[in-house]
């Protein structure tokens, strides 16, 4: 296992069933564990500072894995870029569809990586595809679930509004060219979409942010390949109303990727768990929602932390 340490940060990659996994681990490795997964086509450092600094200075030890097919994490270019309209008309007529993992597969690295780290139990926390791998983590290891928090994430639910259309086609359109300044300019475009309005958001600061994700990995193969994930994956409502891991949802009532009908359907399946709507947000994390959401997520992990450090 390789990696670096810098005033309590660890930068490490190693390898998980099989596949290489890069990670990032803050703050007393003795204090209980947040693990936060990321969604589609973003790296670890897509994850706002201010965020995990508020759940370090809260008392908890921050685990940030990669997921599979982006950033420093292993790339599966051998399974080339799949074409999603004509895998999408395949299903449809009930054709086998291959994909090269699924999202059980990413709910299994996170297990994996738990094992090889000797993290016995952790809260766990994903937003959007990352909600997904979360409640397949919860739903295949409660074992290893202190809690599980569901932010602008869906149960794959056939019966759910679809998402905007305007957005569907913004995702699945590309650059006009290759040049890396037209990648930038066709995210900010994306994130213009798809993000909360009035809440402080600097477009320069958010343009860096995209730099700084590109430069660490984001190839477009890997990202088709995330979609394909999500798109043939089977609705977890059956699952979800056996768990028993204590569950926290939080959605933006202006979600357009992911219509907050999915975090209801998401909380409304899982016996217990609680709901927390917030008016005005989109499909973002946004600076000034940040100590709300972490605060929300703190509570929850604290009323369903039994290990010694916590007490």
């Amino acid at each position: 296992m390789a990696g670096q340490k810098d005033e309590g940060i660890v930068l490490a990659e190693t390898e998980v069933n099989g596949v290489r996994i890069a990670f990032e681990q803050f703050g007393d490795p003795s204090n209980p564990t947040f693990i936060l997964l990321q969604g589609l086509s973003m790296p670890l450092n897509a994850w706002p500072p201010a965020f995990i600094d508020r759940l370090v200075e809260a008392g908890f030890h921050v685990l940030t894995p990669e997921n599979r097919d982006i950033g420093k994490s292993q790339l599966f270019r051998s399974a080339g870029v799949p074409n999603l309209v004509w895998e999408r008309l395949k299903l449809s007529f009930g054709l086998k569809v291959r994909a090269p993992y699924t999202l059980a597969d990413m709910a299994g690295d996170v297990a994996g990586l738990m094992a090889k780290l000797g993290i016995g139990q952790a809260h766990v926390a994903g937003v959007s595809m990352g909600g997904m791998i979360s409640q397949l983590l919860a739903i295949r290891y409660p074992e290893r679930c202190l809690s599980l928090t569901s932010i602008m994430s869906t149960t794959a639910n056939p019966r759910l509004p679809k998402p905007d259309a305007q957005m569907v086609r913004q995702l699945l359109s590309r650059p006009k060219t290759s040049d890396p300044e037209a990648r930038i300019a066709h995210s900010m475009k994306t994130w213009s979409m798809i993000s909360s309005e009035g809440f402080g958001v600097d477009l320069k600061h958010v343009e860096q942010r995209l730099r700084d994700m590109y430069a660490r990995g984001v190839t477009r193969g890997g990202v088709t390949r995330q979609m394909l994930a999500i798109g043939l994956a089977k609705s977890r409502v059956a699952e979800l109303r056996e768990l028993e891991v204590p569950t926290l949802v939080i959605h933006g009532e202006k979600d357009r990727l992911i219509p907050v009908a999915g975090g209801v359907d998401t909380a409304e399946a899982v016996p217990g768990a609680k709901l927390e709507i917030i008016e005005g947000m989109g499909h973002d994390l946004p600076p000034l929602l940040i100590d709300r959401i972490t605060g929300l997520m703190i509570d929850h992990a604290r009323e369903n932390d039994t290990s010694a450090a916590a007490a």
